[in-house]
């Protein structure tokens, strides 16, 4: 931290100070009373007394109308070094972002720039990616196979007669192979149990996301701030110098005199070399965000329908009702065994939705400074510090 305070004080006359004074310095009032005056001033003070004569009478202090009028900073214009620098130095306080002033100090109550530097700015946080349930079709038409079987479901091997429709049936009301009350295969009735293979799977499945792109939340940080202000400045009260100076505002120990420069820029110039620090407007370069969000093949979906089975040849007298699904075979008990089949219908084919596994959504994208408008601040060690 900058804590020892030194104070240089100018000559009484303007060409005393073009001699004698750093190019940066505070103008104070001399004042020959004082019990620790600056040793600058001693001598000064002494000059002044030996040119009234060496009289004990106490001779009057310098005052800043004598000394010019710049009660603050005489602080030199940029020297040395490339680029294009602001030749009005302005004051900085570089310090965390949340520390710094609201308002610039009524000694330098214009705000020319608030500015930052060291960005941390993390990956977004993406939500979890998530699927809805699959949508699909059901138009395969009915079972690839329907058999009448000389047996109970429960029983394993049978004789058993074809009961499928004819060629291309699309699962309406048919006839074909239809089987007369009492018919016998083998000695057994056949029209004991009806068996019939798994309905054609669902066509044209698919998920789609809940959201094209998941929600998502970011944050980021100014590791470090800068606050320049500044007020009207006088190049005509600081005497005569090798090099132009400007009276400028002091506003305290904490704060640093700098010149700046539109863009990256280095290096500094000779005289503005203690400090460098590229400083960016609050909003980045900000496209943080998440991958899409995809969804996987369908799982648990499936068709499902009815197997009707009538009495007569033109199903108007329904003895029989079997669910019949994609997901396997369906046997169904005929009750009495041995009773006429006289018709069927495959009817009522509904889609079941499935499930789908999600994936995507993975952060992408980044947060930087934005180049275009960075400032760039070269500074002076305040006369304030002594390292």
């Amino acid at each position: 931290m900058r804590m020892s305070i030194h104070l240089m004080v100018t000559a009484l006359f303007p060409t005393l100070a073009a001699c004698s004074a750093p190019d940066t310095f505070v103008q104070s009032h001399c004042d020959p009373n004082a019990p620790l005056p600056d040793e600058y001033c001693r001598g000064l003070l002494a000059d002044a007394g030996a040119d009234g004569g060496g009289s004990d009478a106490a001779a009057p202090g310098p005052t800043p109308q004598s000394m010019g009028t710049c009660l603050d900073a005489c602080v030199p214009v940029p020297s040395g070094g490339a680029g294009y620098w602001s030749e009005v130095p302005v004051s900085v306080r570089f310090d965390k972002p949340q520390a710094l002033p609201k308002f610039c100090p009524g000694s330098v109550p214009n705000e020319k720039f608030r500015l930052f530097e060291d960005l941390v700015a993390p990956p977004a946080e993406c939500d979890a990616c998530a699927c809805e349930p699959s949508e699909g079709t059901c138009e395969g038409g009915p079972p690839q196979t329907i058999e009448i079987r000389a047996a109970t479901c429960a029983e394993g091997v049978a004789a058993s007669l074809p009961f499928s429709g004819p060629a291309g049936w699309d699962g309406s009301c048919t006839s074909s192979n239809a089987l007369p009350a009492g018919a016998s295969c083998g000695g057994e009735l056949c029209a004991q149990s009806v068996r019939a293979s798994a309905l054609p799977g669902p066509t044209s499945e698919s998920c789609a996301p809940t959201s094209a792109a998941p929600s998502f939340t970011t944050t980021r940080e100014w590791k470090l701030g800068a606050l320049a202000c500044m007020a009207n400045t006088n190049d005509d009260t600081c005497g005569e110098s090798a090099i132009k100076r400007y009276c400028v505002a002091d506003p305290g120990p904490e704060w640093l005199y700098c010149v700046h420069g539109k863009g990256v820029m280095e290096p500094c110039p000779d005289n503005y070399n203690f400090e460098r620090h590229e400083m960016y407007p609050d909003e980045p370069i900000d496209d943080r965000g998440c991958e899409a969000c995809e969804c996987g093949a369908p799982v648990g979906s499936a068709c499902m329908g009815s197997l009707r089975l009538y009495d007569d040849a033109v199903c108007s007298s329904e003895f029989e009702k079997a669910s019949l699904a994609s997901t396997g075979e369906k046997c169904t008990d005929i009750l009495p065994p041995g009773r006429a089949i006289g018709a069927k219908a495959v009817t009522g084919a509904t889609y079941v939705h499935g499930t789908c596994a999600s994936s995507g959504g993975a952060p992408k994208g980044s947060a930087s400074p934005n180049k275009n408008s960075a400032i760039t601040f070269c500074c002076r060690r305040s006369h304030w510090t002594v390292e």
